[in-house]
């Protein structure tokens, strides 16, 4: 059973070295078709993030979910140029016929944004646990966060 709705804000976390390379495994079902670990056995929810992104940084940079979460994001650019919010997918290696790459869905990435724009985006958080980079991929642009499914 999903957890209830969360309203996060502001959430401050401490990355460490093990969730920079922390990937998500696979195993094979009796019927032979891929099944992602569940580590902490909960799965689903719903989540809504606001999310701000300045001309050097976003703000929270950590944002964390179960996997198969509903997530609402709103982007606001409170910098001075455009931005935008991609997130990157992520290596899930394993030999036994599983995806070796796991990604979020289209529907999470944000378009650029004008200075003073707000933008949301509603999706399903994938299955594959594991910490997946986020970043505004425009000219120029150096921000970056980590979404962390769990």
């Amino acid at each position: 059973m999903g957890h209830p709705l969360r309203v996060v804000r502001v959430v401050l976390a401490t990355v460490t070295a093990a969730s920079l390379v922390a990937g998500a495994h696979c195993t094979t079902s009796t019927a032979g078709a891929c099944t992602p670990d569940d580590a902490d056995g909960i799965q689903g929810g719903a989540y809504v993030f606001d999310l701000q992104v300045s001309d050097t940084a976003f703000t929270p940079i950590i944002l964390t979910a179960e996997n198969l979460a509903q997530v609402t994001v709103t982007l606001k650019n409170t910098g001075t140029k455009p931005h935008d919010f991609v997130v990157q997918c992520m290596a899930t290696p394993n030999d036994n016929g599983c995806p070796t790459t796991s990604c979020f869905p289209d529907a999470s990435t944000i378009g650029p944004l004008a200075p003073d724009a707000s933008a949301t985006a509603t999706f399903e958080t994938p299955n594959p646990e594991g910490t997946y980079n986020f970043y505004s991929d425009l000219p120029g642009d150096t921000q970056t966060g980590q979404f962390i499914v769990q």
